[in-house]
């Protein structure tokens, strides 16, 4: 798969997306969000910003592989999590500023159709029901299996990244992700199938 972006094709852009995984990057934005920041916006006001963001700055991104196109994803979500925060700051030492920075106002009208209209809302409230599934599952997931799936799974972290962040070996990382991974599909799977029993 090497679509190309630039293009602007809204089913280009829906598959390309789609194939990023959004239930997992919207727990992913979720791990980044604070409880101040919880506050005033969601994991979802960040991803329909990056989405938009991305959608704006597609020409720039050089392709390589979903992976990297994750990274890129994510990178924008940190970039409006941090203008969120300052803003939010700014607001503490100035209370006349009252104005809060709403999801998408910052760009303009026309483009803000675009990547809405490859993005459902069937598909929107079908990756909101899987990262509440995958959020749960991961909170309930055993501290020494936890941060390894976290950052493997829904971050995308190289084995020796996540070996350095946490002052393991790779061989234990590796162990731990083989074990975690299993528990974490059990886990899931389950939860999904009760949920779709209830449904």
């Amino acid at each position: 798969m090497n679509p190309r972006l630039a293009d602007g094709d809204p089913e280009v852009w829906s598959n390309v997306i789609q194939a990023a995984n959004p239930a997992t990057l919207l727990v992913a934005i979720g791990w980044r969000l604070d409880a101040q920041l919880r506050q005033s916006l969601s994991a979802e006001d960040i991803w329909q910003d990056t989405l938009l963001k991305a959608w704006q700055r597609r020409a720039e991104f050089v392709w390589q592989d979903i992976s990297a196109f994750r990274r890129w994803l994510l990178t924008i979500a940190e970039r409006l999590i941090a203008d969120h925060r300052d803003h939010l700051h700014a607001q503490k030492r100035d209370v006349a500023r009252e104005r809060r920075i709403e999801p998408g106002t910052s760009s303009s009208a026309g483009s803000l159709l675009e990547p809405w209209s490859s993005t459902t809302p069937s598909r929107v409230a079908s990756a909101r029901e899987l990262a509440a599934a995958i959020e749960r599952v991961l909170v309930d997931l055993p501290d020494e299996f936890r941060e390894v799936i976290r950052l493997r799974l829904i971050e995308n972290t190289p084995v020796q990244e996540i070996a350095d962040q946490l002052g393991l070996g790779e061989s234990a990382v590796r162990h731990r992700f083989r074990r975690g991974s299993e528990l974490y599909q059990q886990r899931l799977r389950a939860l999904l199938e009760s949920t779709s029993a209830c449904g």
